[in-house]
């Protein structure tokens, strides 16, 4: 006998923005929803749709309540989505996945918790997306990529094959990463950028060919 999945709980970081199409993308897959955590609402309120606030994001260490719930991440701030995600595994919790149906995922590639991949996204043939990675619309993660723990890929990104992003890098609007190559852990990718070669870790590079930005 199949066991229905835990309800999800979103998460909401920020103004709620990026909340509101998880939300969407949840409903549209037909998962089930419990409600929002948010701290600029009081409890009962409704958020968006048929969706009410629960509470704050206090009860991300609320230990009882996480037992119930999948939480996921309504946030598009890399960083508060992997402080989140450290909150709710520290305290027992579960992340909960929101695949847009029109997301295009290759029955081969591995999609991690609390990961989010928007409308019109494709994650190709063995590409890996770890923990908490949002892949944002229309954006593309071909064939063999990695995106490690914490990676956000703005909208109309291409990721050649082969490419590995480590943990908490951003890539920007619609920015392009050639193929085989090695972005560093909380690197940056401007929007727009061609990356041609390596980037190392926590650098930030813009332009065609992407260089390093000098402030």
């Amino acid at each position: 006998m199949s066991v229905s999945p835990a309800p999800l709980v979103i998460a909401v970081g920020g103004s709620g923005r990026h909340a509101r199409v998880a939300l969407e993308a949840a409903d549209l897959a037909g998962l089930p929803v419990r409600g929002v955590l948010w701290d600029a609402l009081p409890d009962g309120e409704p958020f968006f749709g048929s969706h009410r606030v629960l509470g704050g994001l206090d009860r991300l260490r609320d230990r009882s309540f996480l037992q119930g719930c999948r939480i996921h991440l309504g946030t598009g701030d890399r960083a508060v989505r992997r402080s989140m995600a450290e909150t709710v595994r520290a305290n027992g919790g579960q992340l909960g996945t929101i695949i847009h149906p029109a997301g295009l995922i290759s029955p081969s590639a591995v999609i991690g918790a609390g990961a989010f991949v928007a409308a019109g996204a494709i994650v190709g043939v063995g590409a890996v997306l770890a923990e908490a990675c949002l892949v944002n619309t229309g954006a593309s993660i071909d064939h063999d990529g990695r995106l490690d723990a914490g990676v956000c890929v703005g909208p109309g990104a291409r990721l050649a094959g082969t490419v590995l992003c480590e943990a908490d890098v951003f890539v920007g609007l619609n920015a392009c990463i050639l193929q085989g190559l090695r972005i560093g852990r909380g690197a940056v990718v401007g929007a727009g950028a061609v990356v041609t070669r390596d980037v190392p870790a926590g650098q930030t590079v813009v332009g065609c060919p992407a260089r390093p930005f000098m402030r």
